[in-house]
């Protein structure tokens, strides 16, 4: 099923248990329909009227504010009152006001709008002259009693759904603040060397062309040229990995940016399908991991490897360069941020060349998505 199809489905299902109930208000005009023959015109008239003005004050109330539905709750005991001068099937009624007084009130109101149902229930069976006044007393305070419950648990329901929204809102919201200061992390890694050594050059540049020293000016264009070009390819590298954090896609491309660049590259793989948010913030670690081998490795030899099992995944990238201390710049602080979002643990190890371990939990979509 298509998740169109199962929105749809939702909403018809949603939209039927909205008004769906009122189906059973119809029982209502079963003692008018069973005693047809021996009722007046303006008997059969008036339980008519009455009918349509409850379902409409219904309606109303249903999709009322709380602070508003007092009135339509009055409007709806009146009109089971009056109703019941004409019919004894006001009992449902009485059963459908009692399910507003429980789904629209709250706390005290809500049981001072009970009981007034339940007085309501008591004028309209002996204030009233009917037929077997318990029989009336004895259904319509059951169906009271059931549908107020039924309305409280309604408003329970609906008061969750609302918090639920509201978290969802406020986790969405947090989101977009940790994807926007990833992306600054990025264009700022991105940018900032590239940026800083283009406008030292052109510097050097106008300097040089200024002592006529113009083969050495012309060299230093060039590089500021090529310093542009290859920014531009980063930038765009960047937006396409915005677009789609496929691991595996990513994998591939950087394999290629590596090899254009001569490494001597050790590669393995043993991955199957990864939750959506670990596959994002594991291609982006991957990304940043290999942009420093890029910019840092001097004998060109390195190794990926990357390794999922049931409760975890893990990323170890090698950089075979004697290495005795590390300076955490930006891309070991923004790999260090990324996986702290999954609870990941990062491991340097530093010597005969330079080994960054990091573990990721396999986190499934609804943990977190709550």
């Amino acid at each position: 099923m298509s998740t169109h199809t199962s929105l749809a489905l939702q909403s018809k299902i949603k939209q039927f248990w909205n008004w769906g109930p009122l189906l059973f208000t119809g029982f209502y005009l079963l003692p008018t329909f069973f005693n047809f023959e021996q009722l007046s015109v303006l008997n059969i008239t008036a339980t008519l009227l009455f009918y349509c003005a409850f379902i409409v004050l219904y309606i109303k109330a249903i999709n009322c504010a709380n602070t508003n539905v007092t009135a339509l709750f009055i409007a709806m005991l009146t009109v089971c009152v009056g109703a019941s001068f004409f019919t004894s099937g006001t009992s449902t009624l009485f059963g459908f006001t009692a399910y507003i007084a429980g789904f629209c009130f709250t706390k005290t109101s809500r049981l001072a709008a009970g009981l007034s149902v339940i007085v309501g229930v008591i004028c309209s069976a002996y204030i009233i002259d009917l037929h077997g006044p318990e029989y009336f007393l004895g259904v319509a305070i059951i169906l009271s009693v059931a549908l107020f419950t039924f309305g409280f648990a309604g408003q329970k329901e609906r008061t969750y759904k609302q918090r639920e929204q509201e978290s969802a809102k406020q986790l969405e919201q947090l989101a977009a603040i940790a994807e926007r200061e990833r992306i600054a992390r990025d264009l700022h890694d991105i940018l900032g060397h590239s940026l800083s050594s283009i406008a030292l050059k052109a510097e050097l540049a106008s300097k040089l062309n200024q002592a006529q020293r113009y083969p050495q000016a012309n060299s230093e264009i060039e590089q500021v040229a090529e310093l542009a070009r290859q920014l531009l390819s980063d930038v765009r590298s960047a937006v396409s990995d915005l677009k789609q954090l496929n691991i595996s896609n990513q994998v591939a491309t950087l394999m290629e940016r590596l090899k254009e660049q001569g490494f001597d590259v050790d590669l393995h793989i043993d991955i199957n399908k990864l939750p959506v948010k670990v596959e994002g913030i594991a291609s982006l670690i991957i990304k940043e991991a290999v942009t420093n081998l890029l910019r840092h490795s001097k004998n060109k030899r390195c190794a990926i490897y990357i390794k999922q099992s049931e409760e975890q995944l893990e990323i170890n990238i090698v950089n075979y360069d004697l290495c005795e201390k590390v300076n955490k710049g930006n891309g070991l602080n923004g790999i260090k941020e990324r996986a702290s979002q999954l609870g990941g643990l990062i491991n340097i190890e530093t010597g005969e060349c330079f080994s960054l371990n990091i573990i990721l939990p396999l986190v499934r979509e609804y943990e977190v998505t709550l």
